[in-house]
């Protein structure tokens, strides 16, 4: 990761070893939308930033603070939606797969 910051950052200059590394999937939901979710009375979960994670989870967790503390439902931008399963995704390691080789192809065809 320092490699690849002083390639792009040249000027940051000597910065010696990171000590922390973040890694994470990115939530990409089907709508392209965040999604606040309440399984249970007073149980929040807030996701699918869809890469606008830092933003937008500081402005939704503190929103969803303020809801936890004192109840009112206004403190939440979006409102709460049923989880529901994504259609194959059970199957995304087969299609990844099978997708990336095809794409290998083409780019190898020059396609």
């Amino acid at each position: 990761m320092v490699r690849q910051l002083h390639q792009l950052f040249p000027q940051v200059g000597d910065i010696g070893e990171a000590e922390f590394f973040w890694s994470g999937r990115v939530a990409i939901t089907p709508d392209y939308l965040p999604h606040v979710h309440e399984p249970a009375p007073g149980l929040l979960i807030v996701l699918g930033y869809n890469g606008r994670d830092v933003a937008m989870a500081t402005a939704m967790g503190a929103a969803a603070g303020r809801y936890a503390i004192n109840g009112d439902r206004q403190e939440l931008a979006l409102p709460a939606s049923v989880i529901s399963p994504i259609p194959l995704h059970g199957a995304r390691r087969g299609y990844v797969a099978a997708m990336s080789a095809w794409y290998r192809m083409l780019d190898g065809l020059g396609l």
